[in-house]
């Protein structure tokens, strides 16, 4: 099968890059799997988890994105993110930590406020990498 060259960028420099037959991430219209030589896209990313080869191939490598840019032609995927993580990688017990945190801080603060909309996102990505890692 064709491969497609990937290279995922975040603000310090590559994450990563190389050859993969395809890459399966969560845009705004659910899960999509792009490969080599198939029409062009340009969309953001969504909170979910980024899939680098075949789903149930044991070479395959998961991780988690919290969101970004992806732009794929027939040759390659560029993905632009400041959010992503190898699943594997995931500090259980720092999110946890994190996760209590926030529910108190949303607990105790003024609903009126564009904070609480904030800490919401960040203990949505909380929960997302605590479920993942302990089903991934």
């Amino acid at each position: 099968m064709a491969k497609t060259y990937l290279k995922i960028t975040i603000p310090s420099g590559i994450f990563y890059e190389g050859y993969t037959e395809i890459v399966t991430l969560k845009t705004s219209v659910g899960y999509i799997g792009l490969q080599a030589n198939k029409s062009p896209l340009f969309s953001n990313i969504e909170l979910g988890t980024l899939t680098i080869g075949w789903e149930h191939d044991e070479s395959s490598e998961k991780y988690y994105i919290g969101g970004g840019l992806v732009y794929a032609n027939g040759s390659k995927i560029d993905i632009i993110t400041d959010d992503i993580i190898k699943l594997s990688e995931i500090d259980l017990k720092k999110q946890l930590a994190e996760k209590e945190a926030l529910e108190r801080a949303i607990a105790e603060g003024n609903p009126d406020t564009f904070d609480i909309a904030k800490l919401e996102t960040k203990l949505k990505r909380t929960l997302f990498k605590i479920k993942n890692f302990t089903n991934g």
